[in-house]
């Protein structure tokens, strides 16, 4: 069975986030990314993974409350870091995650709790 791995999309460093930055550096790391969500990182670094922001947590969190996403602290609507996956998790572990959380696309971590890449519902079909 194919593994998380196998199939994700590699990180770029430009299109992390980190807990200060704003919804709107988010948004544009999405767009650009051409991925549904945006790894959170403690730094950029080491890129040890604090969390996700997803494309719902901008429309949810941002756009349904009026709030200008240049005000907004990815902070305040991130996920926890336990909304990704391990690089050696099955394919279909990643699929159960982000029906859990409700997303397309999940941040994926090494052993070292470090952000490798991103995984989405496209590279699972795809497999």
């Amino acid at each position: 069975m194919s593994c998380c791995s196998d199939v994700m999309k590699p990180i770029e460093v430009s299109l992390c986030c980190t807990p200060q930055d704003t919804a709107a550096h988010a948004a544009k790391a999405m767009r650009d990314s051409g991925c549904g969500c945006a790894p959170v990182v403690e730094n950029k670094q080491k890129l040890n993974l604090v969390g996700v922001v997803t494309e719902r947590d901008v429309c949810c969190g941002v756009a349904a409350d009026d709030r200008l996403a240049s005000e907004v602290s990815v902070s305040e609507i991130m996920r926890p870091a336990s909304a990704c996956c391990g690089a050696d998790e099955s394919l279909e572990e990643a699929r159960r995650k982000m029906e859990k959380h409700k997303t397309t696309s999940l941040p994926v971590v090494n052993k070292a709790g470090s952000c490798c890449g991103t995984v989405s519902l496209h590279h699972i079909g795809k497999a």
